[in-house]
């Protein structure tokens, strides 16, 4: 084995590691907002929807809890939120061969809304 495949190696290795890292954050960040009073979670919308703080996934992760909890307004946001509504599409490859009860609820949450 070459230095060139042992470095490829460990360059695999690493990402993989921080691929890991950010799936458990993105569940971390799920069952918070999963949990949330569905007062919350319109909030946590609209704080994420601004020009200082614009983050579609963070946004994305709402709309889920918010169709989680059978909330209407869910739809009716996303269908004028197209970075959203990538964000969910990117979302839900991500969680797609997970197997925990968090991957379980965040992907049936976003094929519920997905479907409307």
């Amino acid at each position: 084995m070459g230095l060139f495949d042992i470095v490829a190696g460990l360059g695999k290795a690493a990402g993989k590691a921080l691929g890991d890292a950010a799936t458990k954050q993105t569940f971390e960040a799920w069952e918070k907002v999963r949990n949330a009073p569905p007062t919350r979670l319109k909030d946590f919308y609209d704080h994420n929807n601004t020009q200082e703080s614009n983050n579609a996934k963070k946004r994305a992760l709402a709309l889920a809890a918010m169709a989680s909890k059978g909330m209407w307004e869910a739809g009716d946001l996303l269908s004028q939120d197209e970075s959203a509504r990538r964000a969910l599409t990117k979302l839900r490859e991500t969680v797609s061969l997970e197997s925990s009860t968090s991957a379980n609820t965040l992907r049936e949450s976003i094929d519920r809304l997905l479907q409307r």
